[in-house]
């Protein structure tokens, strides 16, 4: 049984993560999970006289990690989000090492969820969506027919900081991702196609709810079944990430994959699939991870739909966020000076310009577009004309990024670069974004500040 100072560190932690979010206190989210460490080894006010010494005691247990990544090469957004270094970003694939953590909560551990551990991992699929349900087991997953996806996962807050330092919203709610909560990996799933061939799609299926349940009470989110059958071969349960199984930050053992939406999307720790002919509303597309404000419409509410933890009709106020926008970067760091709140281990001051040497640069970026893929790459400097940047080698279509670059006779001064991405498709990066109250998807032209000295 865990004693009173792990059972305390467990409930700062919770009460933590639970801050993370749109109605959370700007003042107070950039706290570290180290910081619950340095609380708890704090020395006690000092006492006008010196008690008796205490019989000795076992050493405590150390604290409690929220996550358990190392987090030396992350941006510290708060107690379980970590944030990539885009500016150092140089890979095609992304490392674990660099890659983005959007918890809800603290990590999960196999010894407090023994269904975590792959020899007890249990997954129900099952609803009156199916015509029979089943009950993978760990080993029965592995063995089914898999395939790799190389795919980008982004965060739906990821570029929230352009909504208060380019388009002035400070109404916008959430946490300073800056532009780093994204990465590349290739993915090992197994199809829904296949799992849907193994408990027969009924024809009136409407919602798929994926539930994890492990890290948090609240934590699943429907998807439409019409969604899914579009691309059956392309979203599935993932168990391996950049060729090794999954790590406990990032969903171990089994986790959704669905390439082009919102990390939120790809469920953590999953554990149950639910495919039934009726809605369900839930947290994650309700109360979070939707657009709300006067350019969205509230999607309507059947009769028969399902409300899952507390949330009623009330709750429907925005669509859910599926498809992430396009969006292009360069890696140099944004400048942040409207920001509620700057992360702590930030390489800019408030209000700080990147510098750079005078003299011809090579600029280099990222540019992603999940629902058709990049096509082109435009680049301007200080409003002039736009022009084409160099894509590197491989742009594997639709679900992944391309690295571009290109050359740039800097001049001393005061310099603003900006970039925009083409889709196949033909539609083109736009340059401002409505207005939403959670701050999600933004994927305006973003306006990159650089002082040349």
């Amino acid at each position: 049984m865990a004693s009173q100072q792990q059972q305390a560190q467990e409930r700062a932690l919770v009460e933590e993560a639970l801050q993370i979010g749109p109605q959370s206190d700007r003042r107070r989210f950039f706290v570290s999970a180290a910081a619950f460490g340095a609380a708890a080894a704090a020395p006690g006010v000092a006492q006008a006289q010196t008690p008796a010494p205490a019989p000795a005691a076992a050493p405590a247990a150390p604290p409690r990690r929220a996550l358990l990544k190392d987090d030396s090469r992350l941006l510290n957004i708060g107690a379980t989000v970590r944030s990539g270094n885009y500016w150092d970003f140089n890979t095609f694939i992304t490392p674990i090492e660099e890659f983005y953590v959007r918890n809800h909560y603290p990590t999960p551990l196999v010894e407090a969820k023994p269904v975590l551990d792959p020899k007890q991992w249990r997954m129900k699929i099952h609803g009156n969506g199916l015509e029979r349900s089943i009950d993978i087991g760990y080993g029965d997953l592995v063995k089914m027919p898999s395939r790799t996806v190389i795919a980008t996962m982004e965060c739906h807050g990821n570029g929230r900081s352009l909504f208060w330092e380019q388009q002035d919203q400070m109404q916008v709610a959430g946490g300073n991702w800056v532009l780093g909560a994204i990465g590349q990996a290739e993915w090992q799933i197994v199809p829904l196609s296949h799992i849907f061939g193994l408990v027969g799609l009924k024809k009136d299926a409407k919602s798929a709810l994926f539930w994890s349940g492990v890290d948090g009470a609240d934590m699943g989110r429907p998807m439409p079944v019409a969604d899914i059958v579009s691309r059956a071969d392309d979203i599935g349960l993932c168990f391996r990430m950049n060729g090794n199984p999954l790590t406990p930050d990032h969903g171990a053992p089994v986790r959704l994959v669905v390439p082009g939406w919102g990390g939120t999307a790809s469920i953590k720790w999953l554990t149950e699939m639910r495919v039934d002919t009726h809605q369900h509303w839930c947290r994650l597309n309700t109360r979070g991870e939707v657009y709300i404000g006067p350019d969205y419409a509230a999607p309507a509410v059947g009769a028969t739909d399902e409300f899952i933890g507390g949330i009623t009709a009330a709750d429907v106020k925005g669509p859910m966020v599926t498809w992430m926008p396009i969006k292009t970067i360069i890696t140099v760091p944004l400048v942040l000076e409207k920001s509620p709140s700057v992360p702590a281990n930030y390489p800019l001051k408030r209000g700080e310009w990147p510098r750079m040497s005078a003299g011809r640069q090579l600029v280099r970026g990222y540019a992603w577009a999940p629902q058709h893929g990049i096509r082109e790459v435009e680049y301007r400097v200080d409003r002039g004309p736009w022009q084409r940047a160099h894509i590197q080698g491989p742009n594997l279509g639709r679900y992944t990024w391309v690295r571009f670059d290109f050359h740039w006779d800097a001049r001393p001064g005061d310099h603003v670069i900006e970039t925009r991405g083409i889709d196949m498709a033909g539609n083109v990066q736009p340059e401002t974004v409505p207005f939403n109250q959670l701050g999600m998807a933004n994927g305006a032209v973003p306006k990159f500040r650089i002082r040349v000295a």
